[in-house]
């Protein structure tokens, strides 16, 4: 196990308990934020963390000493082997809602939730999607699980396993039924014939 250099750098656990749980993070400060500027020494706020978690990794928003220390306190990491290996675990089916309050509201009614999923399905639509668009567009306004949220259509660039990159529209899962039975419809008339 290595360990992460710096008196703040490390791991820190929530001040909060929910569900008697407690949130695991491990901080590691920008290199940026280690210079210092000679005969100055830095504040709480202007030294920047990465945060990582256990089931998503590193988050976009750093966050400053000052942030860390209102939110969390500094431990050991056989303090936080527990709890960082309670949210690693449960993070490969279970959403954070079941995980943090005991139950999700998209899952008691039977829809799927992947809100902090180590790991997420995405449904591509990628190809000549021009023709169709129109059809796209009205599955996914009338998509009843987020209600027409996803009536604008997210264009996703991608790089698959094996290296190979796709450019194709963002398909919520719960479209994905629906989508296929509107663009079955009429397919067998018409065929497209690619060059």
């Amino acid at each position: 196990e290595k360990e992460v250099g710096g008196e703040n750098e490390g791991f820190w656990l929530s001040h909060q308990v929910r569900n008697n749980k407690k949130t695991a993070i491990l901080a590691v400060m920008d290199e940026s934020s280690r210079k210092e500027k000679k005969g100055k020494e830095k504040k709480d706020t202007s030294k920047l963390f990465f945060v990582y978690r256990p089931n998503t990794g590193q988050q976009v928003k750093q966050e400053t000493l000052a942030e860390l220390k209102k939110k969390y306190t500094k431990v050991s990491s056989e303090e936080c082997e527990e709890h960082w290996n309670k949210q690693y675990d449960s993070s490969a089916k279970t959403c954070s809602h079941a995980f943090w309050k005991g139950n999700c509201k998209n899952r008691s009614v039977g829809m799927e939730c992947e809100v902090g999923l180590r790991r997420k399905t995405y449904n591509v639509l990628t190809g000549s999607v021009l023709s169709v668009w129109t059809k796209v567009e009205s599955v996914l306004t009338n998509d009843g699980q987020k209600k027409g949220q996803h009536a604008k259509m997210q264009v996703v660039r991608m790089r698959l396993d094996e290296g190979r990159r796709i450019v194709g529209t963002l398909i919520p899962g719960s479209a994905i039924d629906q989508l296929i039975k509107t663009m079955g419809q009429g397919a067998e008339e018409a065929e497209e014939t690619i060059h």
